[in-house]
């Protein structure tokens, strides 16, 4: 018997959905309330929206989908965390003294979506 590589039913991408629309929610939400950008708290819901829509069941789910979708998370996950370290590097580190400075770092979840 064949094993499915992606775990979740097709109705976990209503899931998905629901929870990127709560994470854009509460980021207006914060906005109003509080007057600040909360991005993390977006970034937050847009990646765990996606990733219950990415690793769910396709109406045709075969070897050729299952191999286009590891593809495409492999890749995802390379270019998401080089942006991430070259963004830090760049535009945040990039007039770094050890003895003297922090270290700043943008959360990964802000470039995986």
């Amino acid at each position: 018997m064949r094993q499915n590589a992606f775990p979740y039913a097709n109705w976990t991408k209503i899931l998905g959905v629901l929870i990127i629309a709560a994470g854009i929610i509460s980021f207006f939400q914060r906005h109003y309330t509080r007057g600040i950008y909360d991005f993390n708290d977006l970034a937050v819901g847009l990646s765990w929206g996606f990733v219950f829509i990415f690793f769910s069941k396709e109406k045709t789910d075969d070897e050729m989908i299952q191999s286009l979708k590891f593809k495409a998370l492999a890749r995802s996950v390379i270019v998401s965390f080089s942006a991430t370290h070259l963004f830090n590097y760049l535009f945040l580190n990039w007039h770094f003294e050890r003895q003297q400075d922090v270290i700043l770092s943008v959360s990964a979840y802000q470039f995986l979506p």
